[in-house]
This record gives C-alpha cells, structure tokens and sequence, in this order.
C-alpha cells in the first residue's frame, strides 16, 4: 500500500455521545450512518460495515430503550461489562471480551445498554447492512480468545463483510487480509516500520502486523 500509512486515529476525532456516553466514531457512512452525532473527520466504511464507534459507559450510564430495524448491530465490549434490556435475550450480562451480535431482520428489536457494574465500560459498535434479510430478529454472542483468530460475523450471515477478532500475543505477527479496515483495540503494533498504539484504525492491504505487545484488533475486509 506504499510508504504511507493511512490511519485515522480516534484522538484527532471531535468527542461526541449521548445520554453520558462518551463516544469517539471512527465510521460514520454518509447515507446508512447515524443522522445525528459527529461526523467531521471521520471514514466512510468498507463493504457493508456503515458505523464503527468507541464508546465509554460510566457506572450508571446506559443508551436508553431504542428500535433498529434492517440493521446488524454488533457489539464487543473490551472493559467492565453491559447489561442487555429489551425485546432479545433481556437480563443477559455482557464482560470484556465478550462480542454480542443482533441481527433485527424485518422484525426488528428494542434494546437498552446499561453499565450496572463499578468501573467505566468500553465497548465498541458496528452497525453492518445485511445482503440477506430475515425475517426473525436473532441475538449471539461469541467470545474472544487470546492466540486466536475469532470470526463473528460473515459466512453464517450470508454477507460478504467478515468481521474478525483477533488476539494476539507478543512478537506474533498477523497478515492483514486484502483491502481491509483493521482497528488496534488494545495494545501496541507495528506496521511498515511505524509504531500503532490502541485506537488507531488503519486502511490495509496484505500488510504484515507485527505485536509489540499483547493486542487485540478488530479486522474488517470483504470476501465475496
């Protein structure tokens, strides 16, 4: 991809939230993205990938019940944990590590996500267009594991946008996937000779990463 990185780092971005959320949107796409809320600064998106947040909950905080329909939220939560309300799977807990994918078809859900825990939360949001449309809403969650490569959203999906966890120990390397969005959750990379901390999402293509200490990324990529 040349000698230049491109990144978008979550600190050059306006702070925006609601409801005491703090909220960093790294993804905000111009047609399918959030109507309100910041966008200066921020991406487009990849395939079908149309909103990526980094958000923070204080004890306390939660979004408030709200609908979505024909849209596929994700969410990971990397710190503290997030109670789940509403019309899926109401009164289930989510901790770190944890990756909770709603699926709302033409049915549609409500939900509410609410810190009940002491410490601030950190999670992340990915809203995604499905390529096929259920009727039914649907709830999952998949669990991230150190030293693994964890596939939580795509094939069994029917899209073509594949989502990856992956967890890396330190001195691993990791080959970005063509043409791929991949964001460094925790820890700190290397990539072209240049060092990325956490909350830096870089544009990729086949790039060797390099772990210069333990790191968790997000990889986004279309595979048709």
């Amino acid at each position: 991809m040349g000698n230049t990185l491109q990144l978008l780092d979550r600190n050059t971005i306006e702070t925006g939230g609601f409801h005491g959320i703090l909220q960093k949107r790294l993804i905000v796409n111009s047609k399918f993205g959030p109507k309100s809320g910041v966008k200066k600064g921020t991406w487009e998106g990849i395939g079908n990938l149309v909103y990526f947040a980094d958000s923070w909950f204080k004890e306390g905080v939660e979004t408030g019940l709200h609908p979505h329909q024909y849209i596929d939220v994700l969410t990971f939560i990397v710190e503290g944990r997030l109670d789940h309300e509403g019309s899926l799977k109401h009164g289930i807990s989510l901790k770190s590590l944890d990756f909770q994918v709603q699926k709302s078809g033409k049915e549609g859900f409500l939900h509410n996500e609410i810190n009940k825990g002491s410490i601030t939360t950190r999670m992340l949001q990915l809203w995604l267009l499905p390529e096929q449309i259920e009727q039914k809403s649907s709830f999952r969650v998949h669990r991230a594991e150190k030293g693994l490569i964890t596939n939580v959203y795509g094939v069994r999906d029917r899209n073509s946008t594949h989502i990856d966890v992956v967890y890396l120990s330190e001195g691993e390397l990791y080959i970005a996937k063509e043409e791929s969005l991949v964001y460094v959750v925790t820890g700190n990379v290397r990539v072209d000779e240049e060092d990325i901390s956490e909350g830096i999402m870089l544009n990729l293509d086949k790039d060797i990463i390099h772990c210069n200490k333990e790191s968790i990324l997000i990889s986004v990529y279309v595979k048709e």
